[in-house]
């Protein structure tokens, strides 16, 4: 794409076949790392002045108001732009990418674990789980 003539000043949305939302996206990593993590919902404003108190404590930069902002933006993707599919591209799906990019922050216990194989997937979806201690 960057070495391609026929691509410039075009606008390409590059996205996977399915949209995740943030909630998703930390289960899928909860998940992969076997690890249960607490996430908490805090509005935007108190997050932003979260981060601008945290950064003027710390000298080196973890988080700004900008990517609080930027966090809460929903994206609308434009139907008239160019995909991966105008590049000759097929993308795959998000949970099947997880394994390779998050086996380093699995603990040591489970740091050799394979991934689930698509009949233990199945067998998760099949049952609610309760979780009674948080």
């Amino acid at each position: 794409m960057a070495e391609d003539d026929t691509t410039a000043s075009e606008t390409y949305e590059l996205h996977g076949p399915k949209n995740y939302s943030m909630a998703e996206i930390a289960e899928l990593v909860d998940k992969e790392i076997v690890k249960r993590r607490r996430h908490i919902n805090v509005p935007a404003r108190a997050l932003k002045r979260l981060a601008d108190m945290y950064n003027r404590l710390i000298w080196w930069s973890e988080t700004s108001s900008d990517s609080v902002t930027r966090e809460f933006i929903d994206q609308t993707i434009d139907p008239k732009a160019k995909t991966f599919k105008d590049l000759g591209i097929e993308p795959g799906a998000l949970a099947n990418l997880t394994f390779q990019y998050l086996q380093g922050y699995r603990s040591e216990d489970y740091y050799d674990l394979p991934p689930a194989t698509e009949r233990e997937k199945r067998e998760e979806r099949k049952y609610v789980h309760i979780i009674d201690d948080q």
